[in-house]
């Protein structure tokens, strides 16, 4: 069998990282020695620098402090969506007793405005936070 460029050029990314066997890098070289052209064409190719990210990874400590602020605005999302939920359905909410049925909007209007604004402020919250971690 024959070893032609085809081959070669597809064991050039093994061969440049050196992550290949000692067979593949001396069958390489011996290429490289019968065809001085082609390797010097490898060498100016292999020369070319790439550039590295845009920015550096952040450092472990400030990963951490984000995982962290993103868990805290998640607890906060999931609380607020909850509460949320509770206070704006609690003045539609009934007991029967003795007999009778009390709805707490009919019986008590002001425990379930309460309840109403404790909903709203728990909507806005959760609105806030899910915008938050839509930042993130």
């Amino acid at each position: 069998m024959t070893i032609t460029k085809e081959i070669i050029t597809d064991l050039m990314p093994l061969y440049l990282s050196g992550e290949c066997s000692r067979d593949t890098k001396a069958l390489v070289e011996e290429f490289f020695r019968g065809n001085p052209d082609f390797a010097e064409q490898i060498k100016k190719i292999s020369a070319v620098t790439l550039p590295g990210r845009a920015f550096p990874p952040p450092a472990q400590d400030e990963e951490l402090k984000i995982l962290r602020r993103t868990r805290k605005l998640l607890r906060i999302r999931s609380y607020a969506l909850g509460f949320a939920i509770v206070f704006t359905l609690a003045p539609f909410s009934f007991v029967y007793t003795n007999g009778h049925w009390y709805f707490l909007f009919l019986e008590s209007p002001w425990s379930a405005l309460v309840y109403v604004l404790m909903g709203i402020d728990c909507w806005v919250v959760y609105g806030i936070s899910r915008r938050k971690t839509r930042d993130l």
